[in-house]
């Protein structure tokens, strides 16, 4: 093998290879880009429009006018969170936490550029306690792999085609969920069909020849009673507490002692996992703190503390075995309600969820505790109206998880790839074929 040296003045950039293993060029990353500073743009200097605004940790607004021209690369300067990496598809504002990442010549794709620093990533790059930044001479610093233009292009094309996948899985995702929150509410909210069948009997009084049209099904419609009581409620129907839908497992208190590589460890699950997955940053644990804190794939969690805007949410689990951390519940059905409608429930609730712990809110972070989920009420109604709603949402639900699912098996295939693309070890070819068994 050959030995061959990093540039003068240049660093190893984490997750690329050795020199010696890197089949491209190695360029310092000062030589490649321009790293321009953002301009301060406070919400309220801010316009309607659809202009994007980045900051450091990703969008933070909309403007009417940019300030960079699109497409372009964001990445992150400064502050304790991580430092984001984006693609912007369109023209741009970046506020003076935040940089645009800019070629210096036509041989560098942009495409290529953004997958290859998402990689490797700029939190460990930044200096500094109470306001950590990313300075130009450190990122300028590092010998990044450069292809020729065309395997450039052909290694974004690859990593994009998978990228595309995972994003549109995303859009059908939300679409999904809304589609469920919405006959949540429409059903078991505003009560929908009993007032529509009230307006029927109010329209057939005035008009009996044109009485208005029921909007759903007749084995439906029948499940609904056609007046309110004196609550405001469908007559028959009962007001609950939310914590009287489920078992609400809180996590485990694992600490430091308990974390170890042994080769029956499994991951532990905190709310980082909940959004990005188990990373390398991940902590893992052969301790068995108890059965009941033990998870697999299509378990219901919910976060009760953290960031009101940001970690107060209902996820499904689609990582495999793992075992909960504190401050997330696991809600497991009981007899009573089935996993789509507590999902449903949950997710049309998440606003609620999300202004109490607001007002609890200390040092940035909020929580929901079981009290709160026991003042909180929704209406439930007989049984085979919950059986109907389970009948239409359990579909939906499952096509959900099907596509978290899938887009799981995608970001792996991408992540996997991603290093022997950009150091060489695996060609474009190689990589295409990986792509078709997954896509």
């Amino acid at each position: 093998m050959r030995h061959r040296a990093l540039p003068d003045g240049t660093t190893q950039p984490r997750g690329i290879p050795s020199a010696d293993q890197v089949v491209w060029d190695l360029v310092p990353a000062r030589s490649l880009f321009d790293l321009v500073y953002g301009k301060a743009l406070v919400s309220s200097s801010r316009s309607p429009g659809g202009v994007p605004v980045f900051g450091t940790n990703g969008q933070c607004g909309w403007h009417n006018k940019p300030l960079f021209k699109g497409p372009g690369i964001v990445i992150g300067r400064k502050g304790q969170g991580p430092l984001g990496v984006e693609w912007v598809d369109r023209d741009y504002w970046v506020i003076d936490t935040g940089y645009s990442l800019v070629p210096k010549s036509d041989d560098i794709d942009l495409k290529f550029a953004y997958f290859l620093i998402k990689y490797i990533g700029l939190n460990h790059l930044k200096d500094g306690t109470s306001n950590p930044t990313l300075s130009r001479e450190v990122f300028g610093a590092q010998a990044l792999p450069l292809p020729p233009i065309e395997q450039q292009r052909a290694i974004a094309a690859t990593l994009g085609a998978l990228d595309d996948k995972i994003e549109l899985n995303r859009r059908m995702n939300a679409t999904l969920e809304a589609m469920a929150r919405a006959l949540f509410r429409d059903w078991f909210v505003d009560f929908g069909p009993t007032r529509a069948k009230m307006a029927q009997s109010a329209a057939g009084a005035k008009n009996q020849n044109e009485p208005a049209a029921p909007y759903l099904s007749p084995d439906l419609w029948s499940l609904f009673p056609d007046r309110l009581d004196d609550a405001g409620k469908p007559e028959g129907w009962e007001f609950e507490a939310v914590i009287d839908q489920a078992d609400w497992i809180n996590g485990a208190a694992y600490k430091n002692m308990h974390f170890s590589d042994s080769p029956d460890a499994l991951p532990v699950i905190k709310i980082a996992e909940l959004k990005n997955g188990v990373t390398e940053k991940t902590a893992w644990t052969a301790t068995d703190l108890g059965s009941r804190y033990l998870i697999n794939d299509g378990e219901l969690l919910f976060s009760w503390s953290g960031n009101p805007d940001t970690s107060i949410d209902t996820f499904l689990w689609s990582g495999g075995k793992a075992w909960l951390n504190q401050h997330i519940f696991a809600v497991r059905e009981t007899e009573k309600r089935s996993k789509p409608f507590l999902h449903a429930m949950l997710k049309f609730l998440k606003p609620e969820f999300a202004e109490l712990a607001h007002n609890k809110q200390t040092t940035g972070l909020g929580h929901v505790t079981k009290a709160d989920m026991q003042r909180m009420l929704i209406c439930i109604a007989p049984e085979t109206a919950h059986q109907a709603f389970d009948k239409l949402v359990a579909p939906i639900f499952d096509r959900a998880f099907l596509l978290q699912t899938e887009s799981r098996t995608l970001t792996q295939t991408r992540d996997l790839l991603l290093p022997r693309l950009m150091s060489g070890e695996l060609r474009v070819a190689e990589a295409e074929r990986a792509v078709e068994t997954v896509l």
